[in-house]
């Protein structure tokens, strides 16, 4: 009696695991920035700027409850406006790695909609140190921490457009400011991004 029920039940779980495995997706991610840069003390000035992120991304769905999580590793430009000349810019290039939790609501086989949520881990590529002019600098962190959440929609199984907003829970970097005077003002700076990205999975 327990062989055949040992039986069944090794047959579920490996039904089980073939469906889940079925629904682990690999892909390419790409997007567009709208950076919105703050500073702790208002000596500098800010302003929308555009950038792009781009790299391979998975999704692995559970075949109940609609769970899932997908994970992303892209190159990350974000780039901000920094004080009255119109041509002082400053980029920040780093590697994202997003690692979302999503909860999808599929209505038929060609749409579904999704929300997600959950951390982004950012490692910079800049350099520890950028001078802007004679009177400011900027010094990167070697790391950041930033949540992302937003939502989207799933197309015909493999195309996902999403937007989401990237909050910057920690410092992206520290400025200092020269004033004329010679007093030097230190401020932590934090770039958080309105995202628009497309993923197509294969």
């Amino acid at each position: 009696m327990k062989k055949p029920i040992l039986t069944a039940i090794i047959a579920m779980v490996m039904m089980f695991a073939a469906d889940a495995k079925a629904q682990l997706m690999f892909g390419v991610k790409g997007g567009y920035n709208l950076t919105q840069m703050s500073l702790d003390k208002e000596v500098l000035k800010s302003s929308n700027r555009n950038g792009f992120f781009f790299g391979p991304t998975m999704a692995f769905s559970l075949p109940i409850l609609g769970l899932g999580v997908d994970a992303a590793a892209l190159y990350d430009q974000r780039e901000a406006r920094l004080g009255d000349d119109p041509y002082t810019s400053l980029k920040a290039k780093m590697v994202t790695i997003p690692v979302n939790l999503r909860l999808n609501f599929a209505t038929d086989g060609a749409l579904g909609i999704f929300v997600f949520a959950g951390p982004q881990f950012g490692f910079n590529l800049n350099g520890k140190e950028k001078i802007i002019d004679a009177a400011k600098t900027w010094k990167f962190k070697e790391s950041n921490f930033s949540v992302n959440m937003g939502g989207g929609i799933t197309l015909m199984r493999h195309l996902q457009i999403s937007v989401n907003y990237n909050v910057a829970c920690g410092k992206t970097a520290d400025v200092s400011v020269q004033s004329v005077t010679d007093e030097v003002f230190e401020n932590d700076a934090k770039i958080g991004a309105w995202q628009i990205a497309a993923a197509f999975y294969f």
